[in-house]
């Protein structure tokens, strides 16, 4: 979705990842500088607005087995 979205919706994605460098302090200027730091790498930005945006953090495979027994027992 985000990547569909970094396609479709540039400029509305860059005013997401500015919103959000806003909303942790950064002035203007700092929050567009690091906006566009983000933008140059695509894998990065995404992962950014997993995090940021969504809430949403890759597993950790190291959990899986503890993951699965939690569910399957509850």
């Amino acid at each position: 979705m985000e990547q569909r979205q970094m396609d479709s919706i540039p400029e509305s994605e860059f005013a997401e990842v500015e919103q959000v460098f806003l909303s942790y302090g950064l002035g203007k200027d700092q929050s567009i500088v690091a906006t566009n730091a983000l933008r140059q790498n695509p894998v990065v930005w995404i992962d950014f607005m997993m995090r940021n945006e969504l809430g949403l953090e890759k597993p950790d495979p190291k959990r899986a087995l503890s993951s699965a027994l939690t569910i399957g027992l509850s």
